[in-house]
Formats: structure tokens, C-alpha cells, sequence
């Protein structure tokens, strides 16, 4: 250990955190804060150099930024965590906005918002955008414009060698493939520049109902969604909220569904689109919204909780299967069914590793892990979700599935073999440690 604290002392100059440091417990903690991470130690990066200096030291390294996405990591003994969520700048030129890898998608969405700009971000304002790149990445500008990964038009990385490069399609482009959507386990992103697409104007909200009512609305939304344009994106969401003054006073302490939907385009083309389910909610926040706002619409948290969850992709809802869920659902405390298609199901000219969703919808599902028994109880439905909406899951695993999934499912077999390539060209000896085997 101590000969490792002098090879990461000597080079970095940001932050070196070790078992035995006071700060040891929140330097190593994750975002989801069920995951008990156990690096051997944490290197908080100051910049690019630092990066350099961790991986030329020879050791083992887990690259982290928020920690979105860490129950999917194996086992951390002997590695460095290297966390960048320090590397935050964000700057926009022309249509492309640069982020640090630090940088949240809320950060990206205030500064792209600022020239009207929106690029493809998740529907968390917490969530890092490096990650989000790297895993594929999905939000409400994807119908229109596909995924996350393929958005990017460059990747500043240092290679496992400690090397620095910024890559795009015509520098090392293998690498620049298999970087966007195909994960982080070729290289260690320090930024990445990033498509935004003008939004002059967008509409966005929620609409809920009571519980109650799952089967009525979850009838009328698979209907809805046959036909709603490209430019309208929409999740269907059952939550049981808590009884807290930040949730809206005609939902606390209740369990609702909700249809969450954002419209790029006029405020009355919004209305229109979203008018077929607006009768009978309890609450109903759809309007304009600046390019800014579309990334916190959902309603995501933005502050590290315990959670245990999964997700994959399904052909077509069947409405009685998804009800009857909700019916009997507990301990979980949300399940989402994202709405899919358009550009989502088109493999893009150039695209990166992941380059499309063969589903209707992608679903989620997850609950508050407090504790060893809520994990495991958690488990016990998530994989009974799984096993009863196998008829109707597509073959395409989703990259942020949950540890045990085998991630080649995300990718076609020729994409899988071009991957494990790019592997073995980068990073031969196997020094980045990732969620992908």
C-alpha cells in the first residue's frame, strides 16, 4: 500500500485518499449509495495530468465520475478509483458543447440552453455525460435524434499506457468507435465534444393519476404512443411517493402513475399532442419549458440515495402483464416504461459501437436498498419482473443492466468480436476495470 501511495503522490496533484485517511469513507462513495466500494485507493483528479500520472504508475484503475451505474462494477481490491468528477468545465462553440468528464448533464444542458441549444442527455440532471456517452445514453431529444454515444464528434482520453489523445473519426478511429456506447473499459475519458441540436421551443411535464387507475392509463398510453411524432418523447412512470413537502401536496404519501412527456416544437403543436390524456389527473404540469429545463422534467433525484435496480428492452406492452405488477409491486417503488423508437431504432451513418435499440419501450424498475433485507428483497421482484415479462423482452440487453447480465447481449456478434479487439489493442494487460467483462 505504501508504495503505492508514493507512486500516485509523486505524480498527482489533486487529491490521494487512502483507507486509513479520515475522508476515506466519502471519497469512496458511489452515487448509489448501496454500493460499498472498496478500492485500494481514491485519486481525486485535478486534470488531464493527473490521469497520466495514475495510469503510468502501473496500477489497476476504475475511472468514476458520479458513480451512476457503480453496482455494475466488479470488485475493486488492488485498484484505484480515479474519480474526475472534478473536471466540470463546459463550454459552447457553434453547435458542439466540450465537457469535462466530470461535467453532469445539468451542467451541459445551462450552458447549451444558453444559445438554445439541447444535446441528448438522460432525464437526470445528476447524471455524468461521459458515462451517459460510454453506455449509449438515452433522453428526451432521442426519438429525434438517436442515441447519446452517436452524438459525440470527439473524445479527449489517456490510453492505459498513459499516453493523452484526442480522437475522433479520423484519429484512431477504432477507438473512437468503440468508445461511443461500446463502455470505459479502453480508455479513460477526460472529455468529449458533444452534438447539440437547436430547441427554440419545447413543451414538458407531468400528467398523474391514481394507482388505482394503472390499467385505464397504461391502455390509453400503448395506444397514444402508436402514432405520436418523432419529436415527442414520453415515459410512463408507477411511483410510490413519500409524504415529504417537495412532492406536490395532492401526491404526497401516495402511489400514482404518471405519464412524463417533453414536445420540441410550438407550444400548441405540445398541446395538441399531449390533449388525449389529459382527463381526470390529479396533477397536470405540461407547458412550455426552456432547452435548459428539459433534463430535470422527470423529476430524477439529484442527490445520492441507496437504490437497487435493472432494466431491458421490451417488443410491445402487454397492458394486463404490466398492471398486474403494479398491482403487487412492493418493495419496489418505481417502474418506468420508456417510450422508444424513431431515431433510437435507425443505425446512424458512422455510428459508435451501440448503434440503435431493437425495443418498443425500455423498462426500468427499482427501490429504495436501505438495508441488506430491502436489497434482497428488491432482488427477489426484480427478478420476478424479469421472468414474467420474458414473452415480451427483446433479445437486446440494455448496457446498464444490472451485474450477472451478460453485456455482448447489447451488441450484435460482429460488434462484440470488434470490441474485444479494440480491447486487446489499448489495453492489453487489462488495467481498466469497468462494468463490461
Amino acid at each position: 500500500m505504501r508504495k503505492m501511495e508514493a507512486r500516485l503522490l509523486d505524480g498527482v496533484r489533486g487529491r490521494v485518499v487512502l483507507p486509513d485517511d479520515a475522508g476515506w469513507d466519502e471519497a469512496r462513495r458511489s452515487w448509489n449509495l448501496s454500493v460499498d466500494q472498496r478500492p485500494a485507493a481514491v485519486v481525486e483528479a485535478a486534470s488531464a495530468e493527473d490521469v497520466q500520472a495514475v495510469l503510468r504508475s502501473g496500477v489497476r484503475v476504475a475511472p468514476q465520475a458520479t458513480g451512476h451505474g457503480s453496482e455494475a462494477l466488479p470488485d475493486l481490491e488492488g485498484a484505484v478509483l480515479l474519480k474526475t468528477s472534478r473536471l466540470r468545465e463546459v463550454t459552447v462553440d457553434g453547435g458542439v458543447v466540450r465537457a469535462g468528464a466530470g461535467a453532469l448533464a445539468g451542467d451541459v444542458a445551462a450552458a447549451a440552453g444558453e444559445h438554445g441549444l439541447a444535446p441528448v442527455l438522460g432525464l437526470a440532471p445528476s447524471v455524468g455525460v461521459a458515462g451517459l456517452a460510454l453506455g449509449g445514453g438515452t433522453g428526451w431529444l432521442s426519438r429525434a435524434h438517436g442515441l447519446t454515444c452517436n452524438s459525440v464528434r470527439a473524445f479527449e482520453v489517456v490510453l492505459a499506457s498513459g499516453e493523452r489523445l484526442r480522437i475522433d473519426a479520423e484519429h484512431e478511429p477504432e477507438l473512437f468507435w468503440a468508445l461511443r456506447g461500446g463502455g470505459g473499459r479502453f480508455a479513460v475519458v477526460t472529455a468529449l465534444e458533444l452534438e447539440a441540436h437547436p430547441v427554440p421551443e419545447a413543451s414538458a411535464g407531468m400528467l398523474a393519476w391514481p394507482a388505482e387507475r394503472a390499467g385505464e392509463v397504461l391502455e390509453q398510453f400503448r395506444r397514444w404512443t402508436w402514432d405520436v411524432p418523432e419529436a415527442l418523447g414520453a415515459v410512463f412512470r408507477y411511483l410510490a411517493l413519500p409524504d415529504l413537502d417537495a412532492v406536490p401536496a395532492p401526491l404526497r404519501g401516495r402511489r400514482i402513475v404518471a405519464v412524463i412527456a417533453a414536445h420540441l416544437g410550438t407550444e400548441a403543436d405540445g398541446r395538441r399532442l399531449i390533449e388525449p390524456l389529459r382527463a381526470g389527473t390529479l396533477v397536470d404540469t405540461f407547458g412550455p419549458v426552456g432547452a435548459a429545463d428539459l433534463v430535470r422534467v422527470a423529476g430524477d433525484p439529484e442527490q445520492p440515495i441507496p437504490t437497487r435496480g435493472d432494466g431491458f428492452l421490451v417488443r410491445e406492452l402487454d397492458v394486463d402483464a404490466i398492471a398486474g405488477l403494479i398491482d403487487d409491486i412492493d418493495p419496489l417503488g418505481v417502474l418506468e416504461l420508456r417510450l422508444l423508437g424513431g431515431a433510437l431504432a435507425r443505425a446512424p451513418r458512422g455510428h459508435g459501437a451501440l448503434a440503435k435499440l431493437d425495443g418498443a419501450f425500455a423498462v426500468f424498475a427499482g427501490g429504495a436498498a436501505v438495508d441488506a433485507s430491502a436489497r434482497a428483497a428488491i432482488a427477489e421482484r426484480l427478478e420476478e419482473l424479469r421472468e414474467r415479462l420474458a414473452p415480451w423482452t427483446a433479445p437486446q440487453a440494455l448496457t446498464s443492466s444490472a451485474r450477472g447480465i451478460d453485456r455482448a447481449r447489447a451488441f450484435d456478434p460482429a460488434a462484440w468480436e470488434r470490441l474485444c479487439v479494440v480491447r486487446d489493442a489499448f489495453d492489453p494487460d487489462r488495467r481498466l476495470v469497468s462494468a463490461y467483462a
